[in-house]
């Protein structure tokens, strides 16, 4: 730790007594970004341990780009962590006007030009730049939270585009980029035309253990006897008698249940009467988080009455702010929670646990990748409160305890590699790049190509260029003349749409089969949308699949089975089926029991239909369709309603429940719903809604009266 007051000559005097009335000292790695240029407009590429204050690093940049009047762009992988981000960056610095940027990708932001800071995710930036680059300017500095998912398969390939993007949209703009420790930062700075800060530095000192058999092992061997021969009964139970929190992570969603309700079988007995009176409360809010709760509910709620809580995708954002809340507080001791937590919010314990070293691959039983590991060692140990953090790994054999030795504990650190090199990924951007109006033929487009992170590292690409291009042509989204090529207007809305071309052209076929059918079903106008490259990884087992594919026989379906493969084709019935009972006002408990789908799982396969089904009928209005059933279905999947309630979900504050109440009250129309007085409103909505349901009924009169 080096004190501030050493480098007040260095950073510009504002930010200096910024900075000076929170913090004394800067950490290794702050104080080395300083002295390598950082406000000197300097790139940086920081790679540090969790909690070695990065973050930090990026806000000065991002205060000396605003006192030099420029704007800035933070840019993170996961919404949860660029709305932690912002929700910090803007509580500490209220005279910046900021902007968090996480809605639809289609949704247009008409106002980012009046913002001084702009937090995104990637895919919402690369949405932006696509409708709404004239608004971007003047940017000084651009942060890429997290740069190192550079390598993940889904991820990797938007945040590859955009940093190559920007340094050529922003050419004068510092690059900040933050990672976990990686193989081979020292490549990704050079690619970044950066300076390197890499630093093993840490606030709390980490403690590195294995646990085989009932003792931990660090150089010397500590005996833990709780009474248990299961690894995580026994490491949990000793951990809650020295009054403990810890992080348990496991490797899927149904062991991370199993494991929370054996941890809350342990200890809810000997919670103090204080923590479960104010859990309570908690338990309770988590199960009427939905209309009504569904087992998923109903199990997380009886965990945290016992002071556990698990962590996954299949939660609801609310349930899952309100379990990190409470850890935070201290009231939940224990939060078994999947991988991603990791790399997501900041959520620090006394101690981690990981309870298996392997997962289920394409390979069967794979080692997990040691950047994984690391990170989740790095939740261990909480800097305001902790000397030491704990870190256990378990063990369940002598061979896994050499594993931990040399893979996780002195082995080397996988180096980032690029994702670029997919066939989808290079027909969506090349699309893009058309769509900017930066290049007009295709050797230019592959001059953009040279300067990925791909060709730094020796991936060459140059047919699958040609072959998107080609794609492109011949689907009609490019046209060329005389060596020029244009963007035809379908072309543009695909992508400003941010769907794969691939998508488009389905879609397009879709709507020219129906055009020429005179008619179609619900089933068939979702199907297709489940065919797309979108939903590419449906979960069917065995006999699902069999049950679907017999369906398909008696099906019309008018998906093109030439654009789409045949187990996709197949498995996008179920997801059909999944939609058309949510706009059969069947509910999140529904979906739990008959498709086996979380409600959190079921709310992002719904996010993503809403999207294309709007992209869907974007697309059918352009060729001239205009269809009111998939209208009709857009707004039926945006509230999961019969098609009986549309008339009445068009009022503000009425959804799907209300609207049903309404209904059965034999309140079936506008009209009907207009003549009701405000007493018989209130006796179906509540005094406040009816209030503000007959405001709105009525607003055209009260102006005329007035």
């Amino acid at each position: 730790m080096e004190n501030l007051s050493d480098f007040k000559e260095q950073i510009p005097e504002e930010i200096y007594r910024n900075l000076s009335g929170r913090i004394e000292f800067l950490m290794p790695p702050q104080a080395e970004a300083v002295r390598k240029g950082l406000f000197s407009n300097k790139n940086l590429v920081i790679s540090a341990p969790t909690a070695s204050g990065k973050t930090l690093i990026a806000e000065m940049a991002i205060l000396n780009a605003f006192s030099s009047g420029k704007k800035s762009i933070y840019l993170a992988p996961l919404r949860a962590l660029i709305s932690e981000k912002y929700e910090e960056f803007s509580k500490e610095h209220g005279n910046i006007k900021s902007l968090l940027s996480i809605g639809d990708f289609n949704e247009k932001d008409y106002n980012i030009d009046r913002y001084d800071v702009i937090f995104a995710s990637t895919e919402k930036f690369d949405s932006i730049i696509r409708n709404s680059l004239h608004r971007i300017g003047n940017v000084g500095c651009i942060v890429y939270d997290e740069v190192h998912m550079l390598s993940d398969i889904g991820r990797g390939p938007t945040l590859e585009f955009l940093i190559t993007l920007n340094r050529l949209l922003f050419p004068d703009a510092q690059t900040i980029g933050l990672s976990a420790t990686i193989g081979n930062a020292d490549e990704l700075a050079e690619w970044l035309s950066a300076e390197l800060v890499k630093s093993d530095f840490r606030p709390v000192k980490l403690s590195r253990k294995k646990y085989l058999e009932g003792k931990l092992i660090n150089g010397k061997e500590e005996k833990i006897n709780s009474g248990y021969d299961d690894p995580l009964s026994n490491i949990a139970a000793w951990l809650f008698k020295n009054g403990k929190q810890a992080l348990v992570f496991s490797q899927n969603k149904r062991s991370v249940v199993a494991n929370a309700k054996t941890i809350s079988a342990l200890i809810g007995g000997r919670l103090s009467a204080e923590d479960r009176g104010k859990l309570l409360p908690v338990s309770k809010e988590i199960l009427h988080v939905l209309d009504r709760p569904t087992s998923q509910c109903e199990i997380l709620s009886e965990l945290v009455k016992n002071g556990v809580a698990f962590h996954h995708a299949g939660l609801v954002n609310r349930q899952r702010k309100m379990v990190e809340e409470n850890f935070k507080k201290g009231l939940i001791k224990f939060i078994v929670a999947t991988p991603t937590l990791s790399m997501g919010v900041n959520l620090p314990a006394n101690t981690v646990i990981i309870n298996s070293i392997r997962r289920y691959g394409d390979y069967g039983m794979e080692l997990l990748p040691a950047i994984e590991i690391e990170q989740m060692m790095g939740r261990a140990g909480r800097p305001k409160y902790d000397r030491e953090g704990t870190a256990i790994i378990v063990a369940r054999n002598e061979g896994e305890l050499e594993i931990i030795d040399e893979k996780y504990f002195s082995g080397q650190i996988e180096p980032v590699t690029s994702k670029f090199n997919s066939e989808i990924a290079i027909r969506k951007y090349t699309l893009n790049l058309f769509c900017l109006g930066i290049y007009n033929n295709e050797d230019r487009i592959s001059d953009f190509f040279d300067e990925t992170f791909m060709k730094f590292s020796g991936i060459d690409v140059y047919d699958k260029i040609d072959d998107a291009v080609s794609f492109l042509k011949e689907n009609n989204f490019l046209t060329e003349e005389a060596g020029r090529i244009s963007v035809s207007r379908m072309g543009k809305l695909v992508n400003s749409l941010y769907i794969d071309p691939l998508t488009g052209s389905l879609f397009i076929k879709f709507i020219e089969k129906i055009k020429k059918k005179g008619n179609t079903d619900e089933l068939d106008i979702l199907h297709v949308l489940f065919c797309s490259e979108e939903f590419r990884n449906i979960r069917t087992n065995q006999k699902e699949f069999q049950k679907y594919e017999e369906e398909s026989y008696e099906l019309d379906l008018s998906a093109d089975e030439n654009i789409v493969d045949y187990d996709r084709f197949i498995s996008a019935i179920k997801l059909a089926h999944v939609m058309q009972d949510w706009i059969s006002e069947k509910g999140e408990k529904y979906m739990e029991e008959e498709y086996s789908l979380l409600p959190g799982e079921f709310y992002n396969i719904l996010e993503n239909t809403k999207w294309l089904i709007y992209s869907l009928k974007e697309i059918s209005r352009v060729l001239g369709l205009r269809r009111r059933d998939i209208t009709e279905m857009e707004i039926r999947l945006r509230n999961g309603i019969k098609q009986e309630l549309i008339p009445l979900v068009s009022v503000p504050e009425i959804g799907r429940v209300r609207a049903r109440k309404l209904y059965t009250a034999g309140i079936t129309s506008l009209k009907a719903l207009k003549e009701q007085g405000i007493e018989r409103l209130a006796a179906l909505l509540g005094r406040g809604t009816a209030q503000k349901v007959y405001a709105y009924l009525h607003k055209n009169e009260n102006t005329l009266q007035g």
